[in-house]
């Protein structure tokens, strides 16, 4: 008995130790040798290991299977569209934002990051140099226009409905300078002006009624005379006529006498003003962008991620081709070091290649006890 039972042992540690070791090597000559093995010229079969040999089709067929199976314009639509992940985007990308505006990064520093040094002076240069090519060549355009070509209808009307009451701002400002002390002392000088030419004229009139008085006599005549009616019309009727004249003249008779540079300095000057780019520049991003916060936290946001996601599901195809997806993996797949390949590999498996090494032993072993069996049956 003892002999049958150690001889079933024995062909069942045997059958054990021939399939494990079996397995065991198989698995190892998945990756080993890393290179074949000559004996002259004569190479060693199974040299290189399975995958050294077909690195190449191996990293091939991977790229393949990732870009036509993995990573589709389907599976990409549907990471976009779930709305957990989206959710959690959003927080995510607010968590960002929020960590980086609350650094304080103005502006300036912003665009130094993105080496562009002095933004706010090529911004004023820039304008500058618009103005100024803007001026010269609307000047260019217009300058055998008359103006009643280019001035709207709606402002000349405009303008005509306000004569009137420009004719009586006038007549109220005539009237309180001449009511004035400095507008009777005008008149004194203009009646004294106008005799002084005519002789012994003048030195009678001041002999028989004064300075004075001729003064005091004048002053209610102008006065009336700026207050008739018939005066009103007759400054209505020069000022619309005036209007008129000036209406057909051309645009270019206009600035024969003016200094272009002065204009355009001016223009410039006023445009520096109204928006002060130094300044701006040098406000923390975080100050600007505080008043739009709420809207790009609640609109802004999830309307952009939702324009990049159905962009990037329609043009995904394109961009994996453009990017060239499979050529990368391949190539990344075929720069992998075997040693490194392998220690990959069975990282990853390192449990389930143990296990078909204990498999390989366990078969072995139940192989070896029915071999162990039939041959003490057979003796």
């Amino acid at each position: 008995m003892n002999n049958w039972f150690t001889l079933i042992l024995f062909m069942m540690v045997i059958g054990a130790v021939i399939g494990g070791f079996t397995n065991f090597l198989a698995i190892r000559m998945l990756f080993r040798p890393f290179h074949p093995i000559y004996i002259g010229k004569w190479r060693l079969p199974f040299t290189p290991g399975l995958i050294p040999k077909r690195q190449g089709e191996l990293a091939a067929q991977i790229g393949r299977l990732v870009v036509s199976h993995l990573v589709t314009p389907d599976s990409i639509k549907k990471k976009f569209t779930d709305e957990k992940f989206k959710q959690e985007m959003e927080i995510w990308i607010n968590d960002k934002l929020s960590g980086w505006l609350d650094k304080g990064i103005t502006l300036e520093k912003l665009f130094e990051h993105m080496q562009i040094n002095d933004l706010g002076e090529k911004i004023s240069d820039y304008i500058n140099d618009k103005i100024e090519k803007k001026y010269f060549s609307l000047k260019q355009q217009y300058k055998d226009k008359t103006l009643l070509e280019i001035i709207p209808e709606q402002w000349l009307a405009v303008f005509y409905q306000n004569i009137p009451l420009i004719a009586d701002q006038i007549i109220k400002k005539g009237s309180d300078y001449f009511t004035s002390e400095e507008g009777k002392e005008k008149i004194t000088i203009m009646i004294e002006n106008f005799f002084q030419n005519r002789g012994k004229m003048w030195s009678l009139i001041q002999m028989f009624i004064g300075e004075a008085q001729l003064s005091e006599k004048v002053q209610p005549e102008l006065l009336k005379f700026l207050h008739h009616p018939n005066t009103k019309k007759l400054l209505v009727s020069i000022m619309e006529e005036e209007v008129g004249k000036i209406e057909q003249k051309k645009v270019d008779e206009f600035f024969q006498h003016v200094n272009d540079q002065k204009v355009v300095s001016f223009l410039q000057s006023t445009a520096a003003g109204t928006i002060k780019w130094d300044q701006m520049f040098q406000k923390p991003v975080k100050e600007i962008v505080s008043p739009y916060r709420a809207v790009m936290r609640e609109s802004v946001l999830p309307n952009l991620l939702g324009v990049i996601g159905e962009y990037l599901t329609k043009q995904s195809g394109e961009i994996m081709e453009r990017f060239q997806i499979e050529d990368i993996i391949r190539n990344e797949i075929e720069s992998f070091s075997l040693q490194h390949l392998e220690e990959l590999v069975i990282s990853i498996a390192k449990k389930e290649l143990a296990m078909i090494t204990y498999l390989g032993a366990i078969l072995g072993g139940a192989i070896g006890v029915i071999q162990g069996i039939i041959v003490t049956l057979a003796s």
